[in-house]
């Protein structure tokens, strides 16, 4: 059997070393030998089928492996919404590649190929993280459609854009206090999507208001909430936004703010107190309020009246402006009621407006007795009182200015004047007494004294102001102040009233009180002068 396969085998070969000689001749010849080839291979074959046979496959030509690249493989300030390509040397098996993609730190990604199947395209799924170094690979596992593998892992990194910033804060404020008429500012450092903004504000306690794109700067990052009602004074609100998303996907983090507002103004106390009924006609009235106060309204929102007509004056404020001093054009009227009253118009520095409406009611001192005629003589009256006038520089009234000059240096040295008259603890303040000077006595302060007793006036104004006076008398420095003193009686005890009521100013720091203490002034003129029983004080403060 051996025999006769190996020369079944044999003929084919014997036949090409034949044909080979034959094929050289004519086609016919070529075409007869290669069917016969065929022939004989087929009965060769037909005969080894179902025989085992061991067959050697020669060696095959290697493929080349694939190869890729990410189209951008560093970078930074990408967009968290961006696309991330890679480019394939050759259309992909998808399966595997979605295998071999890695992401750090891990996001969802969604993948995407070209109609070639060689341009990969790996998007986040929501967004990337903002401000993060990130990652991407795809591993050699991945293979070609044909079953060639990467040649080599591909990788890129990328640093996405910053995150996105936000702030609420009031619009209007005093100090670190929102007014309660402020609205609020609402600012993102990138485009925001609107409904995220106009959706997602919370405010506790409840606040009814809108919040609307800046119609000023339309561009998406600058927003107003605009309460639709005042805010309440004396409260914290607590501001939170949450849910804020810019377009491309990044939702930012909780936004909050904390603001109190204003408490309400509210007076404190009248001067001369509520009820007082002796008050003297010169006084000044004075309000003290539980805050620093808008001097505008609270300006508009004050009157005094006197039995019930409103009366003229000047108004300045002291102590931080929560004091309001109204010093009356003239004199009070004898026995007269006086109303001073607060509208509740007035409001505090901070834009709070007061609760209600205040008023302090006093009474002016009585009318003395008429004084007895004075006798026909030259010299001026006794110190217990005036008829027609006289002038301090001839009688007793000198001693009384010298008396006031006392007076005046006990309590600027740091003493307490009684109300005996008796000087209590003097010294104690670094500041030098006053000198009384005699030229402003008697060109100034004296001749404005008699002029305001004859006329039944008290005020500064009269023909000018105090500086006006120094200087038509040759005094020309800008330094000076002016205090007058308007009551009637005894003169010694009338310009101890007036002193009493000008130190009693200090808890307040009133306008008399600062003129006495201000150790800017080395000298004073003063002048007493008694008419009519009308007693008035002035005081002229200078410094060269």
């Amino acid at each position: 059997m051996r025999k006769l396969i190996a020369a079944a085998i044999a003929v084919p070969t014997i036949a090409v070393v034949y044909l080979g000689s034959m094929t050289r001749r004519s086609n016919v010849v070529r075409f007869g030998a290669g069917v016969m080839l065929a022939a004989v291979v087929g009965v060769g074959l037909l005969t080894t089928n179902g025989t085992p046979q061991t067959v050697a496959n020669p060696p095959s030509i290697p493929v080349p492996l694939t190869d890729a690249a990410f189209t951008t493989a560093v970078t930074t300030g990408l967009e968290l919404d961006a696309p991330v390509a890679v480019e394939f040397t050759t259309p992909m098996d998808e399966a595997s590649v979605a295998a071999s993609v890695r992401v750090e730190p891990a996001t969802d990604v969604e993948l995407s190929w070209d109609v070639a199947g060689r341009t990969l395209t790996i998007t986040p799924a929501d967004a990337w993280l903002p401000d993060t170094l990130h990652r991407l690979a795809v591993e050699p596992g991945a293979l070609a459609r044909t079953g060639r593998p990467l040649a080599r892992p591909v990788r890129a990194a990328f640093l996405t854009r910053a995150a996105t910033t936000g702030e609420i804060a009031a619009t209007a404020t005093a100090g670190t206090l929102a007014r309660i008429d402020s609205a609020f500012a609402i600012t993102f450092s990138r485009r925001v999507v609107v409904d995220s903004v106009t959706s997602g504000l919370q405010i506790e306690p409840p606040l009814a208001g809108m919040v609307v794109p800046d119609e000023w700067m339309p561009d998406g990052m600058h927003y107003t909430f605009r309460p639709t009602e005042r805010l309440q004074a004396g409260v914290t609100y607590r501001f939170t936004l949450g849910g804020v998303r810019t377009a491309d996907g990044e939702t930012l983090d909780e936004l909050t703010l904390s603001v109190a507002t204003p408490t309400v103004p509210a007076v404190v106390r009248y001067r001369p107190r509520a009820k007082t009924s002796d008050a003297p006609r010169g006084a000044a009235v004075s309000v003290r309020f539980t805050e620093t106060m808008d001097r505008a309204t609270t300006t508009q929102a004050f009157t005094v009246t006197v039995d019930g007509k409103a009366i003229k004056g000047s108004i300045r404020f002291a102590e931080k402006d929560t004091v309001l001093v109204f010093t009356p054009a003239s004199a009070l009227p004898y026995d007269a009621k006086v109303v001073a009253r607060v509208a509740e118009t007035a409001t505090s520095a901070a834009g709070t407006p007061m609760a209600k409406a205040s008023s302090g009611a006093f009474s002016t001192e009585s009318r003395p007795a008429p004084p007895p005629k004075a006798p026909a003589a030259t010299t001026p009256p006794s110190s217990g009182g005036g008829g027609g006038g006289g002038s301090a520089g001839s009688g007793s009234w000198t001693a009384v200015e010298r008396y006031y000059l006392g007076l005046m240096n006990c309590t600027r040295t740091g003493g307490w004047v009684t109300s005996s008259g008796s000087c209590s603890s003097p010294g104690g303040r670094n500041v030098a007494p006053l000198k009384l000077d005699a030229g402003i006595s008697s060109k100034v302060a004296r001749p404005y004294a008699k002029l305001l007793a004859t006329r039944g006036e008290c005020t500064h104004f009269i023909g000018g102001n105090p500086g006006d006076r120094l200087r038509r008398a040759g005094y020309t420095s800008y330094r000076w102040a002016e205090n007058i003193g308007c009551r009637s009686g005894d003169p010694k005890k009338a310009v101890l009233g007036s002193h009493l009521y000008f130190q009693s100013e200090k808890s307040y720091l009133g306008g008399h009180y600062v003129n006495l203490m201000d150790a800017r002034y080395d000298r004073a003129g003063i002048g007493v002068w008694v008419s009519g029983g009308r007693v008035r004080l002035v005081v002229d403060f200078y410094h060269p």
